[in-house]
């Protein structure tokens, strides 16, 4: 006799327990749960819950995130002779980084030059000429770029700007970002000029307009530069404001430029988008920046927190750092303050984050060493820096360029 499986009137639980709940959104991204935040009562007081706070900090600083699949560190070294030699680059490696590998850049150039390393996409590092050579400035060669490599050795350099260099003009250049258009599969370079006269030219000079700022950006698949006709706010001009990532350069802004380390409402972030080449800017909350701390001058980082923007907030001579991550671009209620590291003796600034918590300081005796923000242990990486010392994940990559359209 076949048996026939009855339906029952049996009730299905809809219900998900409190801890289970909380487990599933400590996994989420931040603009994940802010939305989430609004489904019940309890999940809008998440932020001030302790227990779910450690889960999702813990979550965020150890899960395996894309962004690093396949990737090593790289530090871009300065030490105090470094402006007549140029800075250094090694791979480290190892457990705790006690394994360094210097890697030797090409020099396409007829005469060595000071550079220095924006940042790494794609296995393509972009380098930049600071146009001093033995300490001494040199407009010629002021803002050259080359896009090089390490894996394949291959590396372009790219043209002269025609609109940064003009007769009786000496050019300030601001690089802003490097970074890949997914649309075009192309990647580009954008900085900002400004110009004052030479110092033996009249100053008639100062007719017609010449001397109005612009943006300008590099594409590599056309080999040129091209004018961005766009009133865009410009960085604040001190490293580690600037970063890159998912097709967007960053950088800090601000209305009042005479702020730059202050505490002030209308600091906010400026987010390039390199494909349709359009901005948006991100306001600060007030909130962000009531830390402790009896300094008057903030500084802030950019860094990029296991595929999160961030923020890392002191104040200059400080020992403790605060680490606010940002939900969504464009809205200023997304940032949330999520890591108060330290105090840690000693340690002056940072410089760069690594995988899974790793951040990267220097110190006030000018040893580097890294902080793991899971562990809280400090560990010194048996070097010594100067400022001008930075961090980059890199990504091997053994494609070639894009082709260049002639």
């Amino acid at each position: 006799m076949e048996k026939s499986l009855a339906a029952t009137d049996a009730k299905v639980c809809h219900h998900i327990y409190d801890d289970i709940a909380l487990v599933i959104l400590s996994k989420l991204s931040l603009k994940s749960l802010k939305r989430f935040s609004f489904a019940c009562k309890s999940w809008s007081l998440l932020f001030q819950n302790p227990y779910f706070m450690t889960m999702f900090r813990t979550n965020l600083s150890s899960k395996d995130h894309s962004y690093y699949n396949d990737t090593s560190i790289l530090l871009q070294h300065s030490c105090e002779s470094y402006i007549y030699h140029g800075p250094k680059l090694y791979s480290l490696f190892g457990e705790n980084f006690e394994n360094m590998n210097k890697l030797d850049w090409p020099n396409p150039y007829e005469d060595p030059f000071d550079f220095n390393i924006h940042g790494s996409v794609n296995g393509i590092l972009c380098i930049q000429d600071r146009g001093r050579r033995e300490g001494i400035r040199c407009i010629e060669e002021l803002g050259r770029y080359v896009l090089w490599n390490p894996a394949t050795r291959e590396f372009q350099i790219a043209p002269t700007s025609p609109f940064a260099f003009k007769s009786g003009w000496d050019p300030m250049i601001d690089f802003h970002g490097f970074g890949y258009d997914r649309i075009r599969d192309d990647y580009k370079v954008i900085r900002h000029v400004y110009f004052f006269p030479r110092i033996d030219y009249e100053y008639e000079i100062w007719r017609d307009g010449n001397g109005s700022p612009l943006w300008e950006i590099y594409c590599l698949r056309s080999n040129s530069w091209k004018k961005l006709y766009i009133d865009m706010p410009r960085h604040y001009y001190r490293m580690g404001d600037l970063m890159y990532m998912d097709g967007v350069c960053h950088w800090w802004a601000s209305d009042t430029e005479d702020v730059v380390y202050e505490i002030n409402d209308e600091v906010y972030l400026v987010s390039f988008d390199l494909s349709c080449e359009i901005f948006v800017k991100t306001y600060i909350p007030s909130n962000m920046d009531d830390i402790d701390g009896t300094g008057t001058r903030m500084i802030r980082g950019l860094v990029v927190l296991n595929g999160t923007i961030s923020c890392i907030s002191y104040y200059l001579k400080a020992t403790t750092f605060h680490i606010s991550i940002l939900g969504e671009i464009g809205v200023k209620e997304s940032w949330t303050k999520l890591f108060t590291v330290g105090p840690l003796s000693c340690v002056e600034h940072p410089i760069g984050i690594g995988k899974k918590g790793d951040i990267f300081f220097r110190k006030n005796d000018d040893k580097l060493v890294w902080f793991n923000l899971n562990t809280q242990r400090i560990e010194e990486l048996g070097i010594k820096g100067a400022y001008g010392c930075e961090i980059m994940v890199y990504k091997e990559s053994l494609l070639p360029f894009p082709k260049i359209n002639n």
